[in-house]
């Protein structure tokens, strides 16, 4: 007898907003980041070579220091929701789920083969998944008090900057100086494509082997599940 699929609700408003958000901010920072780092278009405004008659790095500029406060924003909330909320509070699978080491076996032979698991994991992530997203705050934190840092440098014109700037020296002296930090701003750029790439692949594993609609998921909320 076939088992009946039951729709359960995985994915509250709440943090498919803030999913959603972050992804779009992180791909909008990605490209503009990119630009910034190496403008590839629009460096000379048609008919002339003088870059005062073009502002497209300014608007680029805007475009990417936007959507960074926004990220900063989306990862605020995304750490409130995984400590304080009632429904989503995750905290503990995302600290101490992946050393749980006799499932690392399963889970990776899992997004090798695509096999169901035998028993199922009753954590909300699995151990690499675990490991993946706590990756992913990590580098979330050091992206956006890396970014603060590279938002303030030049701007003591603007009032508040010079206070901003005092409280984030103690980053540039972890650090080692403003290269070093640019530097580690552009290298979790290309964790973030890795990571993208990771999920990714991860999440069509899932579909393919549990048949969970785990795509669609994060889009209704909604999870399917054999009773």
């Amino acid at each position: 007898m076939d088992s009946q699929v039951k729709m359960h609700y995985r994915w509250t408003v709440a943090r498919r907003l803030i999913h959603w958000t972050t992804f779009i901010c992180i791909a909008v920072l990605t490209f503009t980041g990119f630009y910034i780092a190496d403008p590839f278009w629009f460096i000379y405004s048609p008919g002339t070579r003088e870059a005062y008659n073009t502002f497209a790095m300014a608007d680029v500029r805007f475009i990417h220091f936007t959507f960074g406060f926004i990220f900063m924003f989306a990862i605020i909330m995304r750490l409130y929701y995984a400590f304080f909320s009632r429904y989503d509070a995750d905290w503990k699978s995302l600290l101490f789920e992946w050393f749980n080491i006799k499932e690392w076996k399963t889970v990776l032979s899992y997004y090798i083969t695509f096999k169901p698991y035998g028993v199922p994991i009753k954590s909300k992530y699995n151990p690499l998944q675990s490991l993946f997203y706590f990756l992913f705050i990590i580098a979330c934190i050091f992206q956006v008090i890396s970014g603060l840092v590279m938002f303030t440098m030049g701007q003591n014109s603007i009032r508040g900057m010079s206070f901003m700037q005092t409280v984030l020296y103690w980053f540039v002296s972890l650090m080692g100086g403003y290269a070093h930090v640019y530097d580690l701003h552009r290298l979790l750029t290309w964790f973030f494509i890795v990571f993208f790439i990771g999920h990714v692949y991860m999440i069509l594993a899932h579909d393919v082997g549990d048949k969970k609609g785990t795509v669609s998921s994060m889009i209704s909320g909604y999870e399917a599940e054999k009773e």
